[in-house]
């Protein structure tokens, strides 16, 4: 099995938050106000978190995607009737697949 570098996402508390909704686009633009509409969002991807402020990927968010690529992931903060803060926005370049082996090689005396 290959050896995949993991990545934590990681945001500060909100006290009135009960929980957490991340969400994941290669396109920025979707985060703008007049596109955002949170879960509705075309094109997007999202995980609620509950009980903590950070997720390690990929192995908390195996839906996450495995395409090499800059994305854009925003965390919003969720109170206990559901209602959601706008994104905080962050990116970064995600890439969980490995390079192949070596196609030949061997052990040879000098």
């Amino acid at each position: 099995m290959p050896l995949i570098r993991k990545r934590r996402v990681w945001w500060e508390p909100v006290p009135e938050a009960t929980g957490y909704v991340i969400y994941v686009s290669q396109d920025r633009n979707i985060f703008e106000p007049s596109n955002f509409s949170w879960e509705a969002t075309p094109g997007i991807i999202a995980k609620l978190i509950n009980g903590k402020t950070e997720l390690i990927l990929p192995d908390e968010w195996p839906e996450f995607p495995k395409e090499p690529a800059t994305y854009y992931i925003g965390i919003t903060s969720q109170d206990d009737v559901g209602n959601q803060s706008d994104p905080f926005l962050s990116q970064g370049v995600f890439k969980f697949i490995s390079p192949p082996p070596p196609s030949n090689g061997g052990i040879e005396s000098l």
